[in-house]
């Protein structure tokens, strides 16, 4: 793996560990004032280059902004989760615990019904008509859209040193769930918006720690033609950012933690982070109700970032980006949620139609 693809990941894991505002203790600290704020978050390894490390991103910066502490339990497996919840709950010293990832649903409900008086949040999935417990997640065809049209414009564009002729985009998911569909559909939606016949590449790795079978998956696409690859795919996404830079090829990424600051075009936003950060600071200023929340492109926690990127994007592609971006925020259309409504939506949507 390059150094330059490695930095940034390894930037974020050092600085989580300067920053980080607790240990996997399963007891709050006992450095905490009565009227400090107290959060607790149950979520997998931290590590993961993705939104495991990004939300500890967000607990860091209430720390250090609203003067909360936090704790939190790494969980290994889906078992340990409804155990590590009762015991944050047996505790009552915790204002809000946050169950990281629509996987923990099943215990969290479980555990919230026995516990009526504590708070609880999922974050990253959905749960509706709980009176305490608060969900909020982005909405996930928005992360990918605008790098679908991004990737739409440069796959035929010969200013591009990298692009072929052959307009073959491709996509990585991690996991066939629900979550990563839905990415997918949006990358392909906005690919389409803008370039109807564009083909698409999309396979599933089956993990969110395989960057080898990623890097098999995305050297077979890029061989098929592709010339550009956008992955949802956690540290499976490691593999893909290989395989573009033995192809050649570009890329684009979900974390700012993993670039390929010559091969990469843009990465997909999903500021997990700010949707963390958001969330205890309703805590600490009284205003926290159980319910759903969404937000994307519309509050800025979806979208694309260029940050650490050195190679040149033409200002014209990027003019067009933002001009989708406008059109989607004025309604102009809605996004497809699954791979297979993607193809009947392009007959129905085009950037050229609804300029």
């Amino acid at each position: 793996m390059s150094k330059r693809i490695l930095s940034l990941g390894l930037v974020l894991i050092l600085s989580l560990a300067v920053l980080a505002g607790c240990t996997s203790n399963e007891t709050p600290s006992d450095t905490n004032n009565d009227d400090t704020v107290r959060i607790a978050i149950i979520h997998g390894n931290l590590g993961d280059l993705g939104f495991i490390d990004e939300a500890h991103i967000g607990l860091n910066k209430a720390k250090e902004d609203l003067g909360i502490e936090f704790d939190y339990a790494e969980i290994l497996e889906n078992s340990e989760v409804e155990t590590q919840l009762r015991m944050f709950s047996d505790s009552e010293d915790y204002d809000l615990i946050i169950a990281l990832g629509a996987n923990y649903i099943d215990p969290l409900l479980a555990v919230a019904a026995d516990y009526p008086d504590q708070k609880f949040t999922l974050a990253d999935g959905v749960v509706e008509g709980y009176e305490n417990i608060n969900s909020v997640r982005a909405l996930d065809p928005e992360q990918t859209f605008l790098s679908g049209v991004i990737a739409g414009l440069v796959t035929l564009d010969e200013r591009m040193p990298l692009s072929n002729s052959d307009n073959i985009i491709g996509f990585v998911g991690g996991m066939d769930t629900p979550v990563s569909r839905s990415g997918a559909a949006g990358f392909m939606a906005g690919a389409r918006y803008v370039n109807p016949e564009v083909e698409f590449i999309y396979n599933i790795v089956g993990g969110y720690r395989d960057p080898g079978t990623a890097k098999e998956i995305a050297m077979t696409a890029y061989g098929r033609g592709a010339d550009v690859i956008s992955h949802n795919a956690g540290g499976s996404g490691l593999g893909v950012f290989s395989a573009a830079e033995e192809s050649d090829k570009y890329v684009i990424g979900s974390s700012l933690a993993s670039i390929d600051p010559v091969r990469s075009l843009v990465t997909s936003i999903k500021r997990i982070d700010l949707l963390i950060y958001q969330e205890i600071e309703t805590v600490v200023d009284g205003t926290w109700e159980a319910g759903v929340v969404l937000k994307g492109i519309r509050d800025d926690v979806t979208g694309y970032s260029r940050e650490g990127i050195t190679n040149e994007l033409p200002e014209d592609i990027l003019a067009i980006a933002e001009e989708v971006k406008q059109q989607y925020i004025d309604g102009k259309f809605q996004l497809p949620d699954d791979p297979n409504q993607v193809d009947a939506w392009t007959l129905e949507n085009n950037y050229e139609a609804n300029k």
